[in-house]
């Protein structure tokens, strides 16, 4: 069997934040976590389906880590999910059994077994998750033994088929039955992948395997927080302290799932709050406070500086400041008295822009997202559900709204 992990979309709507493949997560970037994640569930033969702008970088991921997995670059991205799976396909030997896995699905690895069990019975089996909000995916219609009879992309809030979402993580038992109706399968949205999906399921038996466990994706740049909390509750377990970390006496420690990586400082009377990650050679600086977030690598927390729930990557100079709920790309620097504000004074849910699109994040507290290289003058402050560009410069005092 082979497995074909989708990795080739171009991440337009995380703007201003990178591939999101390649985040890091714990500090590892999230495709590293998916292969291991994959690999424990029973599922061999990776196939990473990637684009021309992000092969280079999963190539040398896999090279870094030592990874036994084949490339292929999806010719045209204007062909979305079904173009992805096709390039896939040309990899795997004709009428093999198959898995299709979005590179951004995390679910618990135990679940693929149950998966895989399934589908020694019938055609094929698609994971789903009951879910009692909306969720902006395919949602699939079942009958009374769970065998698929329709599924329906982001049918829009209230004209749900079911609370089943289809969540990225199908099997097919005969990769040419797949590659017949990707080929034949046409249609004027962008649904081509869940028109041919809808083929098999009139011709075939397939079966959703209900999935009652953790599942986060990342579709939108708010997802981050989102990542970093099922990572921190997923991954960093039990305390830890690298050898060459080194903590002062008089730093406190509080919680558990706390993991501070090597050459890591944390400074006298430094509060750390777990679950928290702190990555490699970063500085938490005398009374600062980090709690329930995760810390690149290089970074400097300043002193008397606070990071809440925040996702930070590598690089980031922190000067007695606030960081609260925030997603900050690397290399940006925030100066003395800055503040990313996290709360509306009216309280409601923050929204963000996306492409054209006002998003509600469903969070009452939510901060900003900052892109790579920024610069926040002292006694700046960053308004709730903003996004920064990649090298903005905030004056002094100013208020980014």
């Amino acid at each position: 069997m082979k497995t074909i992990i989708i990795a080739a979309g171009r991440s337009t709507r995380m703007h201003p934040l990178p591939d999101k493949n390649l985040l890091k997560f714990c500090g590892k970037p999230l495709l590293f976590h998916l292969l291991k994640n994959l690999k424990e569930g029973g599922l061999t033969d990776f196939i990473i389906v990637a684009n021309e702008f992000n092969q280079e970088a999963i190539a040398k991921l896999l090279e870094t880590y030592k990874i036994p997995a084949k490339i292929t670059v999806q010719p045209n991205l204007d062909d979305g999910m079904a173009g992805a799976v096709l390039a896939g396909l040309e990899l795997v030997p004709e009428d093999d059994e198959v898995m299709v896995h979005n590179a951004q699905d995390f679910v618990n690895s135990k679940i693929y077994h149950k998966i895989l069990t399934k589908a020694l019975e019938c055609d094929g089996v698609i994971l789903a998750k009951k879910v009692k909000s909306y969720f902006p995916g395919g949602y699939l219609e079942v009958d009374e033994n769970n065998k698929i009879l329709s599924i329906v992309e982001k049918p829009g809030a209230g004209n749900e088929p079911s609370d089943l979402v289809n969540i990225v993580a199908h099997f097919f038992k005969n990769s040419r039955d797949l590659k017949a109706a990707l080929s034949a399968a046409q249609s004027s949205k962008d649904d081509v992948y869940e028109v041919a999906l809808q083929k098999l399921f009139n011709a075939r038996n397939f079966y959703a395997i209900e999935y009652e466990g953790m599942w986060q994706a990342i579709k939108f740049p708010f997802h981050v927080l989102d990542m970093a909390r099922f990572f921190l509750a997923e991954r960093c377990g039990e305390n830890y302290v690298a050898d060459s970390a080194k903590i002062s006496p008089n730093a406190i420690w509080q919680g558990t799932g706390i993991y501070i990586d090597e050459g890591v400082r944390v400074f006298d009377h430094a509060c750390i709050s777990g679950p928290c990650f702190i990555g490699k050679n970063s500085i938490i600086g005398n009374n600062a406070l980090v709690r329930e977030s995760i810390i690149g690598e290089n970074c400097e927390i300043g002193f008397c500086s606070e990071i809440a729930r925040s996702w930070l990557a590598d690089n980031i100079s922190v000067h007695h400041a606030y960081i609260g709920d925030s997603i900050i790309d690397k290399d940006v620097n925030f100066g003395a008295f800055s503040v990313t504000t996290n709360l509306r004074l009216d309280k409601k849910t923050v929204k963000i822009k996306v492409k054209d699109q006002l998003l509600d994040t469903r969070r009452q507290k939510f901060g900003c997202i900052v892109g790579e290289g920024s610069q926040i003058g002292s006694g700046a402050k960053i308004m709730p559900g903003r996004t920064l560009d990649k090298g903005t410069l905030v004056e002094p005092n100013a208020v980014y709204k």
